[in-house]
C-alpha cells in the first residue's frame, strides 16, 4: 500500500469517517528525518471547510499525526464568534478562525473547545485570519478600532497563544479559497498571487494595548 493509502487508513480507523484527499506534499525517501515524509491535505467527506494536514512522522517508527481535532475546534470558533465579530470587521471581509493544538485523541472531537479551554488546557493557539476587501489603498483609520476589538475577542478566549492576521486585498480578488486553506497552504500575505495592498500580523508576544499600536504593525505591499 502506498503512503496515501496508509495515511487514509490511519485516519479512517481512528475517527470512523471517510476522508477526501485535496492535495499532497511529497516527502524525502532518503532524508525523511531531515525533510519529512509524505503529507496529505485532507478533509472529512462533505466538509471541505475542515481541511487539515496528516502524515507519517519523521522517525523510523510508523507513527502518524493529524490536525483533525484542531480543524473541528477552529470551525466551532468560526461559527460561534460570528455575532461577536459582526460589526467589528469591515463589511464584505472574509475570515476564518484556526486552532493549532497538539491534541489528537479521537474522543476530543466531540468536546467543545470552550470546555477544553475552561477545564483541560490552555496550551494552544487561536488564529483569526481576515481578508479585508477594498477598491483602493486603505484608510487604516477606518479599520483600527474594529480590528482591535476583534483582536480582543480572540485574546479573551484565554488560550496561551493567539494571533490576528489581516490582509487588505482588492475587491476584485476571490480570496475565499486562500482563507479556507490558509492553515495548510503556508502562503504569507506578501507572497499571495493577488493584489494585496498590505497586511498586519500581531500575536500574544506583541502585547498590543491600543488600536493605534495594532494598526502601527501594518505593512504596505509594494508592487
Amino acid at each position: 500500500m502506498n503512503s496515501e493509502g496508509k495515511i487514509l487508513n490511519y485516519l479512517e480507523d481512528k475517527y470512523g469517517e471517510k476522508f477526501v484527499v485535496e492535495g499532497k506534499k511529497e516527502g524525502s525517501i532518503l532524508f525523511s528525518k531531515m525533510y519529512g515524509k509524505d503529507k496529505l491535505f485532507v478533509y472529512p467527506k462533505g466538509k471541505p471547510e475542515l481541511i487539515f494536514a496528516a502524515g507519517q512522522s519523521r522517525s523510523d517508527e510508523v507513527n502518524y499525526y493529524d490536525g483533525y481535532i484542531s480543524a473541528v475546534w477552529g470551525d466551532e470558533l468560526t461559527n460561534s464568534l460570528k455575532e461577536e465579530l459582526k460589526g467589528k470587521l469591515p463589511e464584505g471581509s472574509v475570515y476564518r478562525v484556526f486552532v493549532n493544538s497538539q491534541e489528537d485523541d479521537p474522543s476530543m472531537k466531540d468536546m467543545s473547545i470552550y470546555d477544553y479551554l475552561n477545564r483541560e488546557n490552555k496550551n494552544l493557539m487561536v488564529v483569526l485570519e481576515v481578508a479585508i476587501k477594498t477598491t483602493k489603498e486603505p484608510n487604516l483609520d477606518e479599520y483600527r478600532d474594529g480590528l482591535y476589538q476583534a483582536f480582543e475577542i480572540i485574546k479573551n478566549l484565554q488560550s496561551k497563544y493567539y494571533t490576528l492576521s489581516v490582509g487588505v486585498v482588492d475587491k476584485s480578488e476571490d480570496i475565499q479559497e486562500y482563507i479556507r486553506t490558509s492553515k495548510v497552504n503556508n502562503i504569507p500575505w506578501s507572497n499571495l498571487d493577488a493584489k494585496v495592498y498590505g497586511y498586519l500580523v500581531v500575536d500574544d508576544y506583541d502585547d498590543i494595548k491600543s488600536p493605534e499600536e495594532l494598526i502601527s504593525k501594518y505593512k504596505p505591499v509594494k508592487e
